[in-house]
């Protein structure tokens, strides 16, 4: 049976046909399961825009350059998720969202808590609970026109909010909530800002075989 990180390898062939193309991981070792990313390191000269290479949107990454080149860890806006290291090139990115540090992270935590990961997925959903937090005491600030408070505020009852999300049975969902109760909270606050969990929802569909 084909899978996704076997077709989006031939397709990274055939669109470098004068470069090297080489998985590994998963993919190469034959231990996939549902939640395995596509390893793959590429060797050409160009400079490559990564959504026009993977022909698809990007929805949250990290990036790194090291000795072996360039590396991002990506989330497709599609929820596929690719780890693609650069040697000899520079892979383009398009502008990042705002809230990308937390999607990645939100991505990063379903992907642990559906492997039953708990003690690095549950990290993850704390970090992006205390960002929810950290927007609603930001909240705080702007309606009492100050950054001290020396008793409670009507905004100290949405940390029962973040305590809730751990509150059931840990699973890739619990990212989900995480995700959607920080886009809630800093939406309140930044008129510009519109929470976009679709990477995350087409990840965890992905897992599910959908």
């Amino acid at each position: 049976m084909a899978t996704w990180q076997a077709e989006l390898l031939e397709r990274l062939r055939a669109a470098l046909p004068d470069g090297s193309v080489r998985a590994y991981g998963s993919l190469v070792d034959g231990d996939l399961d549902e939640w395995s990313d596509l390893d793959v390191e590429v060797s050409t000269s160009e400079h490559l825009d990564v959504e026009r290479l993977l022909d698809t949107r990007l929805w949250a990454w990290q990036e790194s350059v090291t000795d072996d080149g360039q590396v991002l860890r990506l989330v497709t806006r599609d929820g596929r998720r690719v780890d693609l290291t650069a040697i000899g090139s520079t892979l383009v990115l398009p502008e990042p969202p705002v809230d990308n540090a937390v999607r990645f992270d939100a991505a990063l935590a379903a992907t642990r808590l559906g492997r039953g990961n708990l003690l690095i997925g549950l990290h993850l959903v704390l970090g992006i609970g205390r960002e929810a937090l950290v927007e609603s005491m930001r909240a705080a600030d702007l309606a009492a026109g100050t950054v001290h408070h020396r008793v409670a505020t009507p905004f100290d009852a949405r940390a029962a909010e973040v305590a809730a999300l751990t509150s059931d049975r840990l699973e890739p969902e619990t990212a989900l909530r995480a995700y959607e109760l920080y886009g809630a909270r800093r939406s309140e606050r930044d008129s510009g800002y519109a929470p976009d969990p679709a990477g995350l929802v087409a990840l965890i569909d992905l897992a599910d075989g959908g």
